[in-house]
């Protein structure tokens, strides 16, 4: 078998242009993800693990897309012997909480948690702006000449925060970097800072323009938008 097959829009357009043409140097990135395959077990490290693993902290959250399933969080009392083990046996999906999930739900990740996307699964993520990933699992995939792909399970099991909770359904994210929430177009008031909004389900309207179903805005400061849509809206 191939490695994982996944399409990445790392993000969609807004206000016409690549996201990173209108907020260079942001410290969010937004990514739609449609994983065709089930996607590596990752973990990336936190602000305090980066001191010894290396790389840039990555915190992030997922809002289903569609119905799904993904993995998050080793489930109570696993250590790091029996993630080193279930990498060697094939076993690691027993050490992982799976959640069967419906669109609109979402899961917190924070840096030090690991994690999964399952087969046809498509999301939308918030992240820290980083690339630092440590890939512990890759479900025995070999690629066309018989290969694994390269696993990091020393500088991974560095980064795995065991004290981390179980992760729950949420609606909404807040944490120290970002700001996330589900909400109806037509109830969208003012923001005292700038957000990205997604068009969640049907389209929207901000400053003059709209937005269709998949699509996302820049709005600034003050700002208002509307419509009879449904939004995803991320603030820093």
């Amino acid at each position: 078998m191939n490695v994982e097959k996944i399409a990445v829009e790392n993000h969609p357009k807004m206000w016409g242009a690549e996201a990173w043409r209108v907020l260079p140097g942001h410290p969010l990135l937004f990514k739609v993800i449609d994983a065709r395959e089930r996607l590596s077990v990752q973990v990336h490290p936190n602000e305090q693990t980066r001191q010894v693993t290396g790389g840039d902290p990555k915190t992030e959250m997922w809002c289903l897309l569609n119905d799904g399933f993904v993995y998050a969080g080793l489930k109570a009392g696993v250590t790091a012997r029996d993630v080193e083990r279930a990498v060697g046996d094939g076993s690691f999906e027993e050490l992982m909480y799976r959640y069967d999930l419906k669109r609109g739900d979402a899961i917190f990740i924070p840096g030090g948690l690991v994690h999964a996307i399952g087969d046809r699964t498509r999301l939308y993520e918030v992240q820290q702006t980083s690339d630092t990933t440590f890939r512990l699992y890759d479900w025995n995939r070999r690629d066309a000449n018989g290969r694994p792909r390269e696993l990091h399970v020393e500088k991974a099991l560095k980064a795995i925060d065991y004290t981390l909770p179980q992760p729950t359904v949420v609606r909404n994210v807040s944490c120290a970097f970002f700001n996330f929430r589900q909400m109806a177009a037509r109830d969208f008031a003012p923001l005292a800072t700038p957000a990205v909004v997604h068009a969640f389900r049907g389209g929207f309207a901000a400053d003059g323009r709209t937005f269709a179903e998949g699509e996302d805005a820049w709005v600034p400061a003050g700002a208002t938008i509307g419509g009879d849509g449904d939004v995803l809206v991320t603030t820093v």
